[in-house]
């Protein structure tokens, strides 16, 4: 059951139905929306996709997004966004196999730079344990385990 949610999970983040529209991830193909309906049936046990081992939740104060971390190698995410008073904010979001960390922010004081990475084995001793918060720019980031995300949107499609 966990395996065929998990493979569900995995679908929705491919398909961009729970990623952010304009997250471009490094060597992945984006399918385009005939490839996602042609291959929404459920994918048998030998063909189901491995989910990656955690998802940030980025949150901002108009938009929600989930990136994945990556099987092997590392990336960066360009967050950028105009604040109501029209200042343009920008954070680099650095996405490791382990975990995540604020690489650089165009905010002023720089915690959420010197907050470090979250990783799965750390974000239970962290004082923000699995949050990294970058308070004048209005970012929150969250790493989780595929479980937790697979709850998360059974939770939401329960209450929905």
């Amino acid at each position: 059951m966990i395996r065929r949610g998990l493979a569900l999970l995995l679908a929705l983040l491919l398909c961009g139905a729970l990623a952010f529209a304009d997250a471009a991830l490094p060597d992945a193909e984006q399918p385009d929306a005939a490839e996602a309906e042609e291959n929404a049936g459920e994918p048998s046990e030998e063909e189901a996709p491995r989910p990656a081992k955690g998802y940030v939740l980025v949150s901002t104060s108009t938009q929600t997004g989930w990136l994945p971390l990556p099987e092997e190698g590392e990336y960066s995410y360009h967050l950028k966004q105009t604040m109501p008073d029209g200042t343009e904010v920008e954070n680099v979001i650095h996405l490791t196999p382990d975990g995540v960390y604020m690489e650089d922010s165009t905010c002023e004081n720089h915690d959420c730079v010197e907050q470090g990475e979250v990783t799965l084995e750390n974000r239970e001793e962290r004082i923000l344990s699995n949050m990294i918060i970058c308070l004048p720019n209005q970012v929150w980031l969250q790493l989780f385990t595929p479980e937790e995300v697979l709850e998360m949107v059974q939770e939401q499609q329960s209450a929905g």
